[in-house]
């Protein structure tokens, strides 16, 4: 087991994704996170080196190889010398190395950089990280690393460009390499023009020297090489069990621990706790950062700005400081367990948490935290509350990087503080970044091709769309949380086409692309009570829509078609076949009531 930087593992050998391993998974949120924690580092120079996690890896293995994207005869390349297979760490390894060409391309493009140092920085150094020294007669090099398939042939092709294979672009790794591109050759690109405005460096090419040297010197990763694909496992699945790490939260209580009074300390720390949850406790030391320092302090940093805070306050009057956190706890706690004595609050909060972004809490906390708890009583923060849901809706269906939210949420707290800035005018802030960010045809558009394989956001959408229809049929009746995603064409359709289309041709790119495109598409869900959604089951669509039309045997709460406006649409216009052609044609109607909910 080796502590390696970033350019030692890449210049030592060539790492290969083997068959079995799952395909290019991160998206925008853990691409995100990487990077902030990587621009942690650029704007604090004398921090030391990052721990970035561990790779495991076994030697090649000729049976598992057979989807690779490289011929290494082409290259000259002995896999069983110089080659490994990745067991675990190939989408930190992935998303470095896009972030690397990203920012090697970024510097090539940089009018406000000498030609000398683009040669210095770009073709040398940060070429060498990706290209190995086995090169085609044709004097192509080798990628050190090597993906598998479709997702393979796009990032050798597209990413690094020494390749002319042919790709499928509408595959999910295909779409997440590039969409992991852009988003770090954009948020690369924005942050040079932040830090050079903020005078964290003086100009662009002092930008792009921390970056590298962050990157080349203080990205550390821990490499296991095993044995054998067996060993291999084991390691990875210790490496994945809970309760192995300590957490930032952990670190915080040590040095919260050492203040207190002897013997007192951990019955304040459980007290602190019970107000936030345990779960929540490292996003609420981001979210009182974020508000007294008007930026995101990412999540290893935390116990070093803790201490930096308030270490004088808890020497002098430790009652008083505890008494200004445990305040502060309770208000974050309130937020996140939905218990604000605000019923439509508490009913925008349970959405936030079904949309799975904790980001929003920053400025959610903030704006409750300056003006007072008394302020998540008003019909003023609901105003807020139901602005910055619709900011959320718009950003996460067109695919918008969630990386900007954190100069909005900055720009909103300093008027509040500097500017004495009312909540209106901090709500109508927000209004105005959803009306610039997307316009109403992109995101109709988006809408429609919408696909999630997380039931909790898809039920939201299809909740806030039944609730839509109903109100337009002057139905009043609010929908339940807790209903059941209904797949209309079943999901046990992906493996068996024929069980749904019989013999039906089904175009080759739909086929391809059949659990994205058609199965996962929110055209093709719709909520349901779980007793009618296990009746509806794989069955086909004649089935289903007796089932639709009379409910599960034994069932009491209604008839679905008498219960759910969806359903009820649903049956008049598709009263004979379901196919893709009319997922699509169901999407595009739901993407026009999403517009007018979210508009």
């Amino acid at each position: 087991m080796d502590f390696l930087k970033i350019g030692k593992i890449f210049a030592q050998d060539f790492y290969a994704v083997p068959d079995y391993q799952r395909d290019y998974e991160w998206t925008n949120a853990e691409n995100s996170t990487l990077l902030e924690d990587l621009l942690a580092i650029v704007r604090e120079p004398t921090e030391c080196s990052h721990f970035f996690g561990a790779i495991v890896t076994i030697p090649y293995e000729e049976g598992n190889g057979v989807n690779k994207s490289v011929d290494f005869e082409e290259y000259g390349i002995n896999p069983h010398e110089s080659v490994k297979h990745i067991v675990d760490g190939q989408q930190r390894l992935t998303s470095f190395s896009i972030l690397i060409k990203a920012l090697r391309d970024l510097i090539v493009n940089d009018e406000n950089v000498s030609a000398q140092f683009k040669q210095n920085y770009a073709s040398r150094q940060l070429d060498n990280l990706l290209l190995g020294n086995a090169y085609k007669p044709s004097g192509e090099a080798a990628p050190r690393l090597i993906l598998n398939g479709n997702t393979g042939c796009c990032y050798n092709k597209e990413i690094l460009d020494v390749s002319s294979a042919l790709f499928h672009k509408g595959y999910k790794g295909a779409k997440r390499v590039m969409a992991a591109y852009a988003l770090f050759f954009n948020e690369l690109s924005e942050k040079k023009l932040e830090f050079i405005e903020e005078a964290i460096v003086s100009d662009a090419e002092e930008y792009y020297k921390r970056v590298i040297d962050a990157l080349a010197n203080k990205v550390t990763f821990v490499e296991i090489e095993c044995d054998a694909s067996s060993d291999a496992f084991q390691v990875f699945d210790s490496l994945n069990g809970k309760g192995l790490d300590l957490t930032a939260a952990d670190r915080i209580k040590n040095i919260f621990m050492s203040w207190s009074a002897k013997g007192k300390g951990a019955q304040k720390w459980d007290a602190l706790v019970s107000d936030i949850g345990e779960e929540y406790l490292a996003n609420f030391f981001v979210s009182l950062f974020f508000y007294t320092s008007k930026k995101r302090v990412a999540k290893n940093r935390l116990p070093d700005e803790f201490k930096a805070s308030y270490r004088l306050s808890a020497i002098n009057d430790f009652d008083y400081f505890f008494n200004q956190l445990k305040e502060a706890g309770i208000l974050y706690g309130k937020l996140r367990s939905m218990s604000t004595e605000n019923k439509e609050l508490d009913n925008i909060l349970r959405d936030f948490r079904a949309l799975n972004l904790d980001q929003v809490y920053v400025i959610l906390f903030a704006v409750a935290h300056h003006y007072g708890e008394v302020i998540i009583r008003t019909n003023e923060y609901l105003e807020f509350a139901h602005a910055l849901q619709t900011l959320i809706v718009r950003m996460q269906i067109c695919e918008k990087s969630m990386n900007k939210l954190d100069s909005l949420f900055t720009l909103c707290i300093d008027i509040m503080k500097t500017g004495s800035a009312s909540l209106p005018v901090i709500t109508k802030r927000i209004k105005d970044e959803y009306r610039s960010i997307v316009d109403d045809e992109a995101f109709e558009r988006a809408f429609a091709r919408f696909s999630t394989t997380d039931s909790r956001i898809a039920e939201f959408y299809l909740r806030h769309i039944e609730e839509f229809i109903r109100k337009q049929h002057d139905n009043r009746s609010p929908v339940e949380r807790g209903l059941t995603v209904e797949h209309i064409i079943p999901q046990h359709a992906m493996y068996d086409l024929s069980m749904w289309y019989g013999e039906s041709k089904v175009p080759e790119e739909i086929e391809d692309d059949f659990k994205q495109s058609v199965l996962e598409n929110i055209g093709n869900k719709a909520l349901l009570y779980g007793d009618d959604n296990s009746s509806a089951g794989s069955n086909n669509y004649e089935q289903k829509k007796e089932v639709y039309r009379t409910g599960a045997r034994g069932q009491n709460k209604g008839t679905p078609v008498a219960t759910f406006m969806l359903i009820n649409e649903l049956l008049d216009e598709h009263p004979d076949i379901f196919m893709h052609d009319e997922v699509k044609a169901r999407a595009q109607r739901l993407a026009k009531y999403a517009r007018e909910i979210w508009k």
